[in-house]
């Protein structure tokens, strides 16, 4: 299975989420590979220097792939859809991860239109809440429905430390209750 984070929008929170979804499968049991298509690198970064989780040149029949994309896609030039094109065409889940507020999402649909144009026949598209504010008024009551049809995870991810400590400290930061919630979303991710 071929699992993509992708958002034209910068810092929603894709490697990291990559991250906690390869760590959290590989603890499972899963058989991970990373692909990191990203020109910063640093899913690559991580992974040579904390994670230790190996990457598709290395692992090349995994059980799981995830694929972490460019932190700023202009989907509105051929470049940035040069650049999408033929990764979403091996996806089999798309996770569309964007943060819970008007903006972050109004700023995510030309993501959703784009994928929905050039996704594999077969593949599924979703949308994830990362970095939830739970203790807001937008973190608490904002609910939305699907965008343009594409189905919202119920599992997300709030703002929390270990999810930010976990870019230092490896998948040793996440335990407990957050480790859980990444499992659940993981597992919702792989249905």
């Amino acid at each position: 299975m071929h699992i993509t984070f992708l958002n034209q929008k910068g810092g929603v929170g894709k490697t990291t989420t990559s991250i906690l979804i390869g760590g959290t499968l590989h603890s499972a049991g899963y058989s991970i590979a990373f692909d990191d298509r990203d020109e910063q690198g640093s899913l690559s970064w991580w992974n040579s220097e904390i994670g230790k989780i190996p990457t598709k040149s290395i692992n090349e029949n995994p059980d799981v792939t995830l694929c972490d994309t460019p932190g700023r896609l202009d989907l509105n030039h051929l470049s940035g859809q040069r650049t999408l094109e033929p990764i979403l065409q091996i996806t089999d889940r798309l996770v569309i991860v964007t943060e819970k507020s008007p903006i972050s999402v109004q700023a995510t649909i030309p993501a959703v239109e784009f994928a929905l144009k050039h996704i594999k026949i077969g593949a599924k598209v979703m949308i994830l809440f990362n970095k939830v504010r739970t203790q807001t008024r937008v973190g608490k009551t904002m609910t939305l429905p699907a965008i343009n049809g594409v189905r919202v995870l119920t599992n997300y991810l709030p703002l929390a430390a270990p999810y930010e400590n976990v870019q230092l400290d490896g998948m040793h930061a996440v335990s407990g209750q957050y480790r859980e919630l990444v499992l659940k979303l993981a597992l919702e991710i792989l249905l």
